[in-house]
């Protein structure tokens, strides 16, 4: 059967694997920019994904800012509540209102408990804690 092939020459040959070659290197050339736009579009959604983590984290911090000034509109339609907001944020008084201080008499024990405690049972809790 090989008696039927024919014969290539030498710069045939040489034609056919510089050929092989040149198709290897565009392989290579193709698959890096393959790569090299896989990576770009990764790093696109990353940012994207990150973008709109952050946007709906700004919406709900922007809803809740909403829901306080609804709840701060609410009081002040009405003359208790602006009463209350003016108290709260100028710290005025109407006349004759004044601050009631209680203070408490701090009566101390004579005996405390440590004194009636023997050495041998405060060493007893020095040494085992729980």
């Amino acid at each position: 059967m090989r008696e039927f092939k024919k014969r290539r020459g030498p710069q045939e040959e040489l034609f056919r694997f510089v050929l092989k070659g040149a198709g290897v290197f565009l392989l290579f050339v193709v698959t890096g920019f393959l790569m090299r736009s896989a990576w770009g579009m990764y790093g696109k959604m990353a940012a994207a994904s990150q973008g709109q983590e952050e946007a709906e984290a700004q919406l709900a911090a922007l809803q809740a800012q909403q829901q306080g000034v609804n709840n701060t509109l609410g009081q002040l339609s009405s003359k208790r509540g602006v009463e209350t907001q003016i108290r709260e944020r100028f710290g005025v008084a109407k006349p004759g209102e004044g601050e009631i201080d209680i203070v408490r008499d701090q009566k101390v024990p004579t005996t405390t408990a440590a004194a009636k405690e023997s050495w041998w049972q405060h060493m007893f809790r020095a040494l085992v804690v729980w």
